[in-house]
């Protein structure tokens, strides 16, 4: 069966000399990995992470593994090419919806959320913030975002996602003094939470933090190959 459907790339990996693995995630069929015989061939084609495509596909009953036919770009993305800050949180992203997101499950929201974020991110140039308020929504958008109990909180309690003031009985939890921003993150809309002044140094500790929670509310978590060039490109 022959379908057409617009995807995000996330990952690419050589299959043979002239064809690769591909990981999409669709609009309308979610995280999907496709064959994609003499891709390295077609003249122009980039497949770099967060690239917006069009796809045409066959879906084969015989076979789990979808054989990819056409790809085509839908949006000009040179300045998330070219700027080596905004590649690495290309990479950093894409790393991370391949570890979030579930073979097969769709979630248009998801995807329309992220189709708007790696438009915005090709033109913007404030990225010192950005992260931190991702991490966030992600949180939200895929239903585990922790329960502010208080906008100044003392505790960051990861298990059952809280930020209190009250000792946790749980022994996984967080105590630090640059909690706040993390509520803030949940809270503040973008242009606002990015326009904050959060110091260098806490903003790589912030990142760690919401990583640390995903750890106990994604399965497969994983620590991230791309976590340490982001540290590098932003300190």
């Amino acid at each position: 069966m022959k379908i057409t459907d617009k995807a995000v790339v996330l990952s690419r990996l050589p299959y043979s000399e002239t064809s690769l693995i591909v990981n999409l995630f669709t609009l309308d069929s979610g995280l999907q990995t496709f064959l994609f015989q003499g891709a390295k061939k077609k003249k122009g084609l980039i497949l770099f992470p967060l690239e917006l495509v069009e796809i045409t596909y066959y879906k084969r009953n015989d076979s789990s593994l979808l054989k990819l036919t056409e790809m085509q770009s839908l949006e000009p993305l040179h300045h998330l090419l070219d700027n080596p800050l905004k590649s690495s949180v290309a990479f950093f992203v894409s790393e991370l919806m391949m570890i979030c997101l579930q073979d097969n499950h769709q979630d248009k929201k998801l995807f329309q959320f992220l189709n708007e974020e790696i438009k915005w991110l090709n033109l913007t140039e404030e990225l010192s913030n950005y992260l931190i308020w991702f991490l966030a929504q992600i949180s939200k958008l895929e239903g585990f975002q922790p329960e502010i109990k208080s906008n100044n909180p003392t505790y960051f309690e990861l298990q059952e996602g809280k930020f209190t003031n009250e000792l946790p009985f749980l022994p996984s939890y967080l105590e630090e003094s640059w909690l706040h921003w993390l509520t803030d993150s949940l809270q503040y809309q973008k242009l606002d939470f990015l326009a904050l002044s959060i110091p260098k140094e806490e903003r790589a500790k912030l990142i760690d933090a919401w990583l640390e929670y995903f750890q106990f509310h994604v399965s497969g978590m994983r620590k991230m190959k791309s976590l340490e060039v982001i540290r590098t490109v932003f300190s």
